[in-house]
């Protein structure tokens, strides 16, 4: 496993600490768009001034180097978010060394898998330009934006373009324009006229044409996206959608009023996408209990192969079931009675996820907080408190189970130990792998709510000499420490073990921590908890930022 820059340095109290390099921060900013050491739910505003590393290291003539980064951080999926790897890619397109701008343009087919990445990169670019006093539309931006059109395959690009017309102010046209794009072959030449002439255009050029193969099918395809845009006949809009696998964003709103144009999208739903979608189908009555349709979604979520498949983490089956379970939306006046059948399979789905979470291999401690009521809901989740810290609690266990040894950051690690804990008590928490989430929450909040000193998992390892890797920390309530800090505590259990640990401390329900030692490559703060979280927290102990 590639880890990150280690570099030792004298700490405050005479002993040694790992210090936080410019490639640990640069890692930082590209998973989740901020160079310290707090993860927040909430979205960071991205600007060059919050990226000083990012240019520090394009000065000191790393650029090519930030490149690399940003794609390995974009392609392997390592970023909470994607807007951070796209702004770093249009600060390093936008600056005046050569050769990193080179490589930025070049590696922008593969940052920017969708449309959307493409009109965000372009809009981090105009709002960069006046900063950075560089121009915009020159020769390598017009080739590199007509490389991504010319670089997909035909049927692809067809499905992009009309799916994701246009955001945040810019649309395919305004690219095509720009970059002055010439088509590679024909079936791009259809796309290109579509885009810029419109489709009566496409009819008069290729209508009554001898088309390739590859040309008849972009052809086909655009020709049932038109009809299904200016269609009022339901059952028309059905066949096009069935035929030609259209989907909800190709279709118009008064379509999406219909109960069987929403039946005939859910026979080839993504299951992320189905899963969104749960609340607004129960509600306009498309699923209607007792019904095959309902019969369709809970087989598809208790089916191992299709939930392997969509690589779906049981905490995001979680946070589904508990916006579905809830029966209104978070706006607006949508509400639902929840079907118990699906209620029952987003359950069994949630254990069946365990599946998808490869282990780290790493020694874990987890310490739940129960100093304060658990019953509070997360910051970016629908979840409470108590259910977040049992469900990634029992993250950690199924590898036990496959190991044969006593099983459940506790379903998936060889080698892990939950703790509950509050002011001057912490508790080993008996957690099997047969348990269920309910009967795991109920175990964690057992002992008496008192006062949050988030050393005390620490400090328990410190005295049983127990060698961990990584404290993850869950707690909801304002952040409290007794005698010893939570970072003094880290250095102690270090200086005994011989091990490099580290700290990781969630504040559930926290927009602000203030435990970690920004100078400590070892800690991490994390205010709220979402999806982005979870790739953060396993980016982080597996050494990656």
């Amino acid at each position: 496993m590639e880890t990150a820059e280690l570099t030792q340095a004298q700490n405050s109290v005479g002993g040694c600490s790992w210090e936080v390099t410019d490639m640990t921060r640069l890692h930082r900013f590209l998973c989740f768009g901020s160079e310290a050491s707090t993860y927040s739910v909430r979205e960071q505003r991205l600007g060059v001034e919050n990226a000083a590393v990012l240019m520090r290291l394009i000065e000191e003539g790393r650029g090519c180097q930030v490149v690399q980064e940003i794609k390995k951080f974009s392609v392997e999926c390592r970023a909470s978010k994607t807007n951070p790897a796209l702004f770093a890619l249009a600060v390093c397109s936008q600056h005046c060394d050569v050769k990193t701008k080179q490589a930025a343009f070049k590696a922008l087919k593969e940052v920017c898998r969708l449309p959307t990445h493409l009109f965000t990169f372009i809009q981090f670019k105009k709002d960069l330009k006046e900063g950075m006093k560089c121009g915009m539309w020159g020769r390598a931006l017009r080739k590199a934006v007509a490389d991504w059109y010319n670089g997909k395959d035909a049927m692809s690009l067809a499905l992009a373009v009309t799916k994701y017309k246009q955001r945040i102010g810019w649309s395919h046209q305004d690219l095509l324009r720009l970059s002055h794009m010439k088509p590679a072959n024909e079936a791009i030449a259809v796309i290109n006229k579509y885009i810029t002439k419109g489709w009566k255009e496409v009819q008069a050029s290729y209508g009554d044409k001898e088309n390739a193969e590859e040309t008849a099918k972009v052809l086909s395809y655009l020709e049932a996206v038109e009809k299904a845009k200016h269609s009022e006949d339901e059952l028309e809009v059905i066949h096009l959608i069935e035929e030609h696998r259209l989907e909800r964003e190709q279709l118009l709103t008064t379509h999406l009023k219909s109960k069987e144009v929403w039946k005939a999208l859910l026979k080839e739903m993504p299951l992320t996408e189905m899963l969104r979608n749960l609340g607004k189908m129960t509600a306009d009555k498309v699923l209607q209990p007792g019904s095959p349709d309902i019969a369709a979604i809970c087989e598809r979520l208790q089916n191992d192969s299709v939930l392997k498949k969509a690589k779906v983490h049981p905490f995001h089956i979680l946070v589904a079931l508990h916006a579905y379970k809830k029966g209104h939306g978070n706006r607006g006046k949508l509400k639902w009675e929840p079907d118990e059948d699906i209620l029952q399979a987003l359950d069994k789905a949630f254990y069946t996820c365990f599946m998808n979470v490869v282990p780290t291999g790493k020694r874990i401690v987890v310490g739940v907080d129960v100093s304060a009521p658990m019953s509070t809901s997360v910051l970016g989740s629908p979840v409470n408190a108590a259910t977040t810290a049992a469900a990634m609690s029992m993250v950690s266990q199924q590898l036990c189970a496959r190991h044969g040894q006593p099983a459940v950051f506790v379903r998936t690690e060889a080698d892990s130990q939950v703790l509950v804990f509050s002011e001057g008590a912490v508790s080993p928490c008996s957690i099997t792998a047969g348990m269920t989430l309910a009967q795991v929450t109920e175990e964690l909040v057992k002992i008496p709510s008192l006062s949050t000193d988030c050393a005390l998992p620490v400090l328990w390892a410190v005295e049983r000499e127990k060698a961990a890797d990584v404290f993850i920390v869950f707690t909801n309530s304002d952040t409290w420490f007794g005698k010893v800090h939570p970072a003094e505590a880290l250095k102690t259990h270090r200086h005994k073990t011989g091990v490099f640990s580290k700290l990781i401390v969630c504040g559930l329900t926290s927009t602000s921590l203030g435990v970690a030692d920004p100078d400590d490559r070892g800690m991490l703060e994390v205010c709220g908890f979402d999806s982005g979280a979870l790739e953060v927290v396993n980016n982080f102990v597996l050494d990656l930022i």
